[in-house]
């Protein structure tokens, strides 16, 4: 076949032994034609085959992981993306709906690298969908784009991109304490890296870039954030963001206190005031105890504690000592409102430390009276930071073997969430530990059943004895009588 007509041939147009190509079972690609030899046109129509089977394997292992994106071969040649996305400016779904399905086309190529990239591509776009941030973009839309005006205007300043950017994110978002904190803390605490009253182009993505040092969750997430921004202004980034993004680096192991150790910090976090600070609008000693104690013993992140129902947690009525939750105190915790109460996993600590004589510290915002909670930890030098009292929460429940599932419910997480943030600390000494109170303690428990299992059939085998012979005596002693 001549290459310029073997260049243009389409595999999908084959059939063998009259089986169109498209009925055959992708993954018997290998007995296509087996007996073609050196045929070249056989050798492009079993790739095809391979290329869709692997197509396929991609799509189940994608829906096992419920993303919503899948491949597709739109020609024997490219890979497009396929799924339901909110409908491209000036269209309509069906019934009016504002979500249509469509199959995207981004260049990649029926090969097996251009699987791994539209599978990665794929996982983005879901991510995209699933957190509502999805937005068509000239690459998405293709030659599309060039046929219609995409809302953002990318010759406005930084800063008028950025507001426009913040009002999209408050349409997904509710205007609470959590909105607010994540638009200031993962979108405009990198935003204001950008040059604000200049136009968004490839030098000031660079010098926002720049700003930061490599290898740093900073710059991973300031890259992340840039791509989106980007994305949303319509302009085409990627290039420069990607030569500047490093990979995310793994956070570094914390030590979690330790039982004694956190007993211990009870103490020291209610160190006396001086006796020449002045006694007015200071929290004393005691209240600081028993913010302390409430954190060491429910695994509160330190601005829940001001979310405690203490109407609820001091009743009579709650004798296994559970706290709830009530995020309206709290303009709304960062996971909402817990799906059951959250018990103390050391019921002791409760008389302990005292809790059920409520002494918190009042006044001032919610940000202030956090803020406290971290000062006074650093201030008494005690050792650890307020939320290594949470791990340490977290850490006891799977030493007393309790359910992943639920201490993710008692820590307002998911179970990916949990088992993601928590499995990280646990070190070689916690993981030792655990080790030895469950599988050794199991083995030790085993070998005394089996000691006293023994010390029990020795004790058997004497009875048999002495019953034998009393037996014995008893025949002897009846023959005696009959005889005499």
């Amino acid at each position: 076949m001549p290459s310029q007509q073997f260049n243009s041939y389409d595999p999908r147009q084959a059939k063998w032994n009259g089986i169109s190509i498209d009925k055959w079972q992708p993954s018997d690609w290998k007995q296509w034609k087996p007996n073609a030899g050196k045929d070249e046109t056989a050798k492009l129509e079993r790739e095809y085959l391979r290329i869709k089977y692997a197509i396929a394997q991609a799509n189940t292992a994608l829906s096992i992981d419920r993303v919503k994106v899948k491949l597709k071969l739109t020609t024997a040649k490219s890979i497009g993306l396929q799924g339901t996305f909110p409908c491209k400016p000036g269209d309509l779904g069906k019934n009016g709906s504002f979500n249509k399905q469509y199959t995207i086309s981004l260049g990649f190529s029926a090969s097996d690298a251009g699987i791994k990239t539209a599978v990665a591509k794929a996982r983005e776009l879901d991510l995209l969908l699933m957190t509502k941030q999805f937005q068509w973009t000239p690459e998405l839309l293709g030659k599309q784009a060039q046929k219609i005006a995409l809302p953002h205007d990318a010759a406005k300043p930084i800063s008028e991109l950025i507001q426009e950017y913040e009002r999209e994110f408050w349409k997904t978002h509710e205007k609470n304490r959590q909105g607010f904190r994540t638009w200031e803390t993962h979108y405009l605490r990198h935003l204001k890296k950008l040059p604000q009253d200049v136009t968004l182009t490839q030098k000031a993505l660079e010098q926002a870039l720049e700003s930061v040092p490599p290898n740093t969750s900073t710059r991973y997430y300031l890259a992340w954030q840039l791509k989106k921004f980007c994305e949303f202004c319509g302009v085409d980034g990627n290039k420069i963001i990607y030569s500047y993004t490093t990979p995310q680096p793994l956070p570094s192991l914390r030590k979690i206190p330790t039982d004694e150790e956190i007993i211990q910090g009870f103490d020291t976090i209610g160190t006396p005031l001086s006796p020449y600070a002045s006694k007015e609008n200071l929290t004393q000693p005691e209240q600081w105890q028993w913010v302390y104690g409430m954190l060491a013993t429910y695994g509160l992140r330190p601005h829940e504690l001001f979310a405690v129902d203490l109407k609820a947690f001091t009743a009579p009525s709650n004798i296994f000592h559970l706290v709830t939750l009530d995020p309206s105190l709290t303009g709304g915790t960062k996971t909402g409102e817990r799906t059951c109460g959250i018990p103390p996993l050391h019921p002791q600590w409760v008389e302990l430390f005292d809790l059920k004589n409520v002494n918190p510290y009042t006044g001032g915002t919610l940000n202030n009276k956090t803020a406290r909670i971290h000062i006074r930890f650093r201030t008494t030098d005690i050792g650890f930071k307020p939320y290594d009292l949470r791990h340490a929460y977290a850490l006891r429940g799977h030493r007393l073997r309790i359910p992943i599932k639920t201490m993710a419910d008692y820590m307002g997480h998911t179970v990916q969430e949990h088992t993601k943030t928590y499995q990280r600390w646990m070190n070689e000494d916690t993981n030792l530990e655990i080790y030895k109170e469950i599988v050794i303690q199991k083995v030790n428990t085993q070998e005394a059943l089996k000691v006293r299992v023994d010390e029990l059939e020795v004790e058997n085998a004497v009875l048999k004895a002495e019953i034998k012979t009393l037996r014995e005596i008893v025949i002897k002693h009846q023959l005696g009588k009959l005889l005499s």
